[in-house]
This record gives C-alpha cells, structure tokens and sequence, in this order.
C-alpha cells in the first residue's frame, strides 16, 4: 500500500511516502501564509507522488466536524480539508491534529511501544499534547488534549507562554535577557547563570503542568518531544518539581521521545492502521 503522509505545520510541509519508520522520497517546502495558497501548494505536494492509495495528513490545529480549528501557526482554520482533498483526488483521506499524529508514533514504534498509557508533550514555541487512554488515542470531540493552554500560575498566562521554547524568551526578556531562543541556549552552554536560571523557571513550570497531567490521566508515562526537547538545562528542575509535587506511586516515568520531526509523518501515516 502507498500512503503519501503530509506534516503541515507553520513554517514548513513536509512530506513522503511512508513504510513503518521508514520515509521514502521525503520533501520540504516552505508553508505559505494565506490559506488559499497553502491548500494549492499542498494539492501541489499530493500531485507530485502520483497516484497512491492513501493521503495522511498531520496538522496544526484540531478537527470540529472535519473542520480545522484552533490552528495558530499557519492559516487552515475552517478548512474542511478531508473533504477538500478527497473531492480532489478520490482517494482514502485521514487528517489529525500533528501531536495527536506525535503520540502514534511513540505507541507503535517509540518510547511508548507496548504501553497501555501515557501522555505525550511536544515542546516546541508551544506546547502540543497527545494522550494514549487503554491503549488508543483519546481525541474528546476532537479537541483534545490542548495541555498548552492550561493555567499552571494563576489566570494571567497559559502554560506554554512561560514553558516552551517562545516562554523561555519571555522570561528571558523579563530579566533583562534580550535573546531569541537559539541565543539564549548558548549562553546557558557558556554557562551564564542568568540563561540558566531562565530555565530553571521553564523546568518548573513543566514540572507542575505534568504533575497535573499525571493526577489526571494516571499514566505509565510523560514522553517529551518537540524541538525545545533537546534543551537539557529544562530538566533538573522539571522532574525535581514534578517529583516534590506527584506524591502518588507508582510514579510515571518521564522520557524522551524516539521521533523528532518525523513523528508527524510517522503518526500521520498509522491513522490507516488506526481507524
């Protein structure tokens, strides 16, 4: 079976044919900023791989009665795009949110093979989330989970404004930093007590999100993904507050994800399997 996957997120599409883990033909073009001319460059994408048997698309954003929503890194809200596909090449359509996309990945191939459940982060300028509940991906009305826009230090900001890769820079700038997110991780790696303690803060706001998040959903595990991932200065203070806070046990293990920005791909491509 061919399966073309897509990842449309806001700076890039990405896509390829995908075997298991395996991505076959991959492409990268730059994401348009109007909607218009991003469903043309996609049509463009889907065209260039001929015919196959299956379109798999992982996207920012969630789906309400087909509809995309809430997506707030490239302009596809109200797009209808199982049907917009579908009516334009007549083949099978599947399109999910892209961490919901992540958390497949991690079940079949990764960190969360074998697991029943868990709850995966992807950290990024934001904060995406995906949940695995008895051994399926749990999708609410379709808008769930959104673990970024949780409250974790009163009602003046979500969680992802000051714990992800944007919220450092926001606290950065609060302490009179003025870095962009790149910057501000070398100046930790030169060992700058003050980009240090910057993320001391990020690691203890993920700390008390995901001790929220393993109060709620009781999981084997918190996998953490997404680009900002692989900023190590986050995690001694994150799992030293997540440790003090979670008094339950057996406590979830916190992990790292196998899939980096291919998990979108990876993920999108199982919703065949999946459904």
């Amino acid at each position: 079976m061919k399966i073309l996957a897509l990842d449309i997120g806001g700076t890039n599409i990405r896509s390829a044919i995908v075997q298991g883990v395996k991505l076959k033909d991959y492409r990268k073009v730059k994401t348009p900023h109007k909607q218009k001319e991003t469903i043309k460059k996609i049509f463009e994408c889907v065209e260039g791989y001929g015919k196959v048997d299956a379109i798999c698309v992982s996207t920012a954003g969630f789906l309400r009665d087909g509809k995309i929503v809430n997506s707030l890194n490239n302009d596809m809200d109200g797009v209808h795009l199982f049907d917009v596909l579908k009516k334009k090449f007549k083949t099978k359509v599947f399109v999910e949110n892209d961490a919901n996309c992540a958390a497949l990945a991690e079940l079949y191939y990764g960190a969360g093979k074998g697991k029943k459940n868990f709850v995966l982060l992807t950290l990024g300028s934001g904060i995406g989330g995906g949940a695995i509940l008895d051994g399926k991906l749990y999708r609410g009305g379709g808008g769930a989970i959104e673990p970024g826009s949780m409250r974790v230090d009163g009602e003046k900001y979500r969680w992802e404004d000051i714990a992800s890769g944007d919220g450092s820079v926001f606290l950065a700038r609060k302490n009179g930093l003025k870095v962009n997110s790149l910057e501000l991780e070398h100046r930790a790696d030169k060992g700058d007590k003050r980009a240090k303690k910057v993320y001391d803060e990020v690691g203890r706001y993920l700390g008390i999100g995901l001790s929220n998040l393993a109060y709620i959903f009781d999981p084997e595990l918190l996998i953490i993904g997404g680009g900002f991932s692989r900023v190590k200065y986050i995690y001694p203070k994150m799992r030293a507050t997540f440790d003090k806070l979670y008094k339950l046990n057996p406590k979830p293990k916190i992990v790292k994800a196998r899939f980096g920005d291919d998990a979108g791909l990876i993920g999108a491509s199982l919703l065949v399997r999946e459904r």
